[in-house]
C-alpha cells in the first residue's frame, strides 16, 4: 500500500507542476542572478548538537567579529562537560580533557597547554558567554559552520528521519482545512488517513528522497512574501507546498524555478522559493482578492512530499 501511495502521489505532483506552465504563471526562465532574490528576515543562527537544534531560553548565540559565543550552561547541558565557576575563572572537565578560561582573558589552557583565543569570554545579562568553537573542539567535538543555513553543527551530522522526529496522528481533525484541496491527500483509490505535524524548529529532517535543512520567511523589496527552503534535492521540479487556513480553500504553491540558487562551497544544497500570493488563486479557486493572502494568516504549511502521511508544519514562520 505504501508503494501505491508514493507512485500515485508522484502522478499528482507532476500534474500540479504541469499546471505551473499555464499562462500567467512563472516558469523556468533565466539564471537566478538576473532576478531579485527574496531576503530572509532576521535569519536565526542555530546551534545543532548531533543534528538537533538547541533551544536557548534567554541569551541566544551571537557572533562577535566572526566568533560565535554561547551561554556557558550550554557546555554542561549539551556537551556533557562538568563546570566549575570561581569568580572569573571557569573550569570545564569532560573525560580526560580539562579546559580553563578566565572571563575577559584571551588565553586559555587545554590540559595545561596555553592557547590564544581570538576573542575572550564575557558576561552579559547575568550570563557568561564562551567561544563556541574553541570550547567544543577543546572537549573533542567536531564543529562545522554551515553558512547557507546559518547552522553550527557539533558532533554527528546524521540528520534524523521524519519518522524519528514526528509520530503520525489521525488526519480527521485537520480535514476541514483541506477545502477544495482534497487532491492533496486523496490519490485515486488511496487516501492518507494520518498526518505528521512539525514545527520549523524540527528541521533539518530527512525525507524519503531528500533532506530539508530549514524553512524561513522571506520578503522581496516590494513586500511580496515567500517561503525559503534549503534542501539537497536536485530534481527539476521542486517539492510543492500548500497553505492551510480555516474557512479558506487550500492553496497549492509550486517552486518558483527561476529563483532557485546553487550555493558556492556547498554543492549539494539548493535554495528554493515558494511565493505566498499567486494569481492562480483567482482562476483556480475563485478568490478575487487573492492579493490579500498573507502567510501570517495561515495555520499550517503542508509539504507535498513522498511520505506515509500528510506532513504539516505549524505556521510559526512570521514570528
Amino acid at each position: 500500500m505504501e508503494g501505491q501511495v508514493i507512485v500515485v502521489k508522484k502522478m499528482v505532483v507532476s500534474f500540479l507542476a504541469a499546471a505551473l506552465l499555464l499562462p500567467g504563471v512563472e516558469t523556468v526562465s533565466a539564471a537566478s542572478s538576473d532576478y531579485e532574490i527574496p531576503k530572509v528576515k532576521n535569519m536565526s543562527i542555530e546551534v545543532l548538537v548531533d543534528a538537533r537544534r538547541v533551544a536557548f531560553p534567554d541569551e541566544k548565540p551571537q557572533i562577535n567579529n566572526g566568533t560565535t559565543f554561547v551561554p556557558l550552561r550550554f557546555v554542561s547541558d549539551k556537551l556533557g562537560g562538568t563546570l566549575d565557576l570561581n569568580g572569573k575563572d571557569i573550569t570545564i572537565v569532560k573525560g580526560e580533557r580539562t579546559v580553563n578560561l578566565t572571563i575577559g582573558a584571551k588565553t586559555a589552557t587545554v590540559n595545561g597547554k596555553i592557547v590564544t583565543l581570538d576573542k575572550a569570554s564575557f558576561a552579559k545579562n547575568g550570563r557568561t558567554l564562551v567561544p563556541l568553537r574553541f570550547v567544543s573542539e577543546a572537549l573533542g567535538e567536531n564543529v562545522k559552520w554551515d553558512a547557507p543555513n546559518q547552522y553550527i553543527w557539533i558532533g554527528s551530522t546524521e540528520v534524523p528521519t521524519l519518522e524519528e522526529i514526528s509520530k503520525p496522528v489521525p488526519i480527521k481533525p485537520y480535514l476541514h482545512l483541506y477545502e477544495k484541496g482534497e487532491s492533496l491527500i486523496n490519490y485515486g483509490a488511496v487516501s492518507l488517513d494520518q498526518v505528521r505535524v512539525l514545527s520549523p524548529d524540527d528541521f533539518p529532517i530527512k525525507f524519503e528522497k531528500q533532506t530539508i535543512y530549514r524553512m524561513d520567511y522571506a520578503v522581496m523589496n516590494n513586500g511580496l512574501e515567500y517561503l525559503r527552503t534549503v534542501s539537497d534535492s536536485k530534481e527539476l521540479i521542486g517539492t510543492g507546498i500548500y497553505l492551510l487556513q480555516k474557512g479558506e480553500p487550500a492553496k497549492f504553491r509550486g517552486e518558483i524555478s527561476y529563483l532557485r540558487e546553487r550555493v558556492t562551497d556547498f554543492p549539494d544544497y539548493r535554495v528554493k522559493y515558494h511565493k505566498i500570493v499567486d494569481g492562480k488563486d483567482r482562476h483556480v479557486l475563485g478568490i478575487e482578492d487573492y492579493e490579500k493572502v498573507r502567510l501570517k494568516h495561515m495555520e499550517y504549511v503542508g509539504l507535498s512530499i513522498d511520505a506515509d502521511s500528510a506532513v504539516l508544519i505549524k505556521n510559526d514562520f512570521t514570528k
